[in-house]
This record gives C-alpha cells, structure tokens and sequence, in this order.
C-alpha cells in the first residue's frame, strides 16, 4: 500500500478493484451499514486497524464543530487531547471493534473524508463527502467476498469514483 502525490491511498501499479456502497440518509441505517462494514472484519477475526480522518471541514461550521466535538470528546477517552488538525489518525486495538463503530457512524453521518485500514488485510475503506464508501483492494477474491457480505445495502462492483478523485488529481490506484 502506498500514499500517492495527492494523499489517496492504493495498492500501486496494480488494477484497482472494489466494491462501491452509498451511505443511507438516515442516522439508524447508517448506523447499521457502519456495523455491516465492521461485521466482515469480525467474522474472521477483527485485528484493529487505522482509521484516518482526511476532511472533516465540510458542511456549514455550526454543524460541523457539533461533530468535531464529538469526535473530540470520544477521543479524550483515549487520552488524545491534541487537535483532529495535529493527529487525524487513531489506532484501535483487537478490543476496540465497538469504539471503532462509534468512530465511524460520526464521520458516516458529518459525510468526512477518512480511511480505514484495517490491520492484516489487503484491502482499505474510504469514506467520501460524496455520500459513498470505497473498500479498494487488488484481489478479486476479497471484492468478491466484500459483494456478498454487502448484499443487502446493494453494493455496486464499481470504484471509478475512488479511482478518478478531482478532475484535476493523479489517479489514486
């Protein structure tokens, strides 16, 4: 995995594959594909990961600082008190699949831009402000897997989104 010139992540050279999910409007659904994301990781075993925040100023400022707090405030339990700006990053632990899901129901509904990485896989998520999640990988096994276990929130097999980020961006995979 690499960081390309414009900050996107990808597998390098190779053929970018994935699966494409559009976030539900409503909070109690999003909550519920938040859990779905993190369900596939749990029936294999749930090894942590990282979940970096990329853009989280979006929206109107008044709705927006209501999430930073949140997000904020849910990190102070971890006793991060530094800023989103100075440390967008957070690592959780094997233990941690609740508190990720709390993590990123918040970011899933302020419509943040953030990864997810989760550790020991060969795949990564992507959450755009576009109102859709990318899980990008280069195994057609792992998209296939992904497509199955997110049948029911109608996932397409197409990532050209993640792929082609900003018209004037180097193509992130």
């Amino acid at each position: 995995m690499k960081v390309g010139p414009h900050g996107h992540l990808s597998y390098g050279p190779s053929v970018a594959l994935g699966v494409s999910v559009k976030v539900p409007v409503e909070a109690g659904p999003t909550i519920a594909l938040a859990s779905s994301l993190l369900a596939f990781e749990a029936n294999v075993d749930f090894y942590g990961g990282l979940l970096w925040l990329v853009n989280w100023d979006i929206g109107t400022p008044q709705i927006e600082r209501s999430g930073l707090r949140m997000i904020e405030q849910m990190r102070r339990g971890y006793g991060i008190c530094s800023s989103i700006d100075n440390t967008p990053g957070n690592l959780f632990r094997t233990d941690e699949i609740a508190d990720l899901h709390a993590f990123i129901s918040v970011l899933m509904l302020f419509a943040w831009d953030a990864y997810f990485i989760p550790r020991g896989t060969r795949y990564f998520m992507y959450f755009r402000s576009n109102g859709y999640i990318y899980l990008v990988t280069d195994e057609e096994d792992i998209r296939s897997r992904l497509l199955k276990h997110l049948a029911y929130w109608k996932p397409s097999g197409e990532i050209s989104l993640y792929v082609n980020i900003g018209d004037d961006e180097v193509s992130a995979v």
